[in-house]
């Protein structure tokens, strides 16, 4: 799979978890001498953004819409479970790098049960036999041990990233078996596999991204802030799975992610006993 190809789904992914959230920015975008601290390639970054936003007009959207159009539920869903399976492998080795080692088994048991009796993971039967999928990967490793995001970049055609993301999609290439697939067979499985997770991708975000269009005064804005704060909520271990293994001297402090416990409400007291009556 080519570096764009999954940056761009990943980028994309990661944002629809806070686009129902927020899709208010700022009143106005900030004047060209100016810079958002942490975006210090924001001039750079919004002429690409602007680029982006119409070839996803004229192009990304339409063939999204018509792949959610024509193609039936059952065969986007067994799309979208094996791409989500191939992901398995490398989830499961940055979970033992964060020395995470009860959700490393778990990964490697979804990808196990999968790719057997899921047909390559066309069926996400480890869901359905109680082991949920959960994500993980080198930047949120990265991100777990300290390093922080650098500048955010966006990307021509990838879409939003940063320094470390960057580096940590890189790592996560190598970490998907298809990677070595195509190497010793053909570029064919790298092409399908690319075009296969930017039209899932697209096509499953494509009314959270039009809720942003259409609300967002500054969308550049806007999407940069979903996305570095997603990323974030995931470093804190806030929407990644979290084993209960006890810390281990020397590991990354990690946030257990638990919710607290919602406040008990008394119960409703039990109804008065009325006397017989006659009907």
């Amino acid at each position: 799979m080519s570096l764009a190809g999954l940056i761009f789904a990943v980028a994309l992914q990661v944002s629809s978890g806070q686009m129902g959230q927020q899709t208010q920015a700022p009143a106005s975008p900030p004047a060209a001498a100016q810079h958002t601290p942490g975006d210090p390639f924001e001039g750079f970054n919004r002429k690409v953004f602007a680029v982006n936003q119409k070839l996803d007009k004229f192009l990304f959207r339409p063939v999204a819409v018509a792949y959610r159009r024509w193609l039936p539920r059952p065969v986007r869903n067994a799309v979208h479970n094996a791409l989500l399976n191939w992901d398995e492998p490398g989830i499961a080795m940055n979970d033992l790098a964060q020395r995470r080692v009860s959700d490393a088994g778990k990964a490697s048991y979804r990808f196990a049960l999968n790719s057997t009796i899921g047909v390559l993971g066309a069926f996400d039967v480890a869901e359905k036999a109680g082991v949920p999928h959960h994500e993980n990967g080198f930047t949120l490793t990265l991100g777990r041990y300290g390093v922080g995001s650098g500048p955010y970049l966006f990307l021509p055609i990838a879409g939003p990233s940063s320094a470390r993301d960057l580096v940590g999609a890189s790592v996560d290439v190598f970490t998907n078996p298809l990677t070595y697939v195509r190497r010793i067979r053909s570029k064919t499985i790298e092409k399908v596999q690319t075009v296969a997770s930017v039209l899932d991708t697209r096509a499953r975000l494509d009314e959270d991204l039009h809720d942003i269009a259409i609300s967002s005064t500054d969308t550049y804005a806007t999407e940069r802030s979903i996305y570095l704060q997603h990323v974030q909520s995931q470093i804190n271990g806030d929407e990644i799975s979290l084993s209960d293994s006890p810390e281990i001297p020397g590991a990354p402090e990690m946030p257990t992610g638990k919710k607290a416990e919602p406040t008990p409400t008394p119960a409703d007291p039990a109804p008065t006993p009325k006397g017989d009556t006659d009907q």
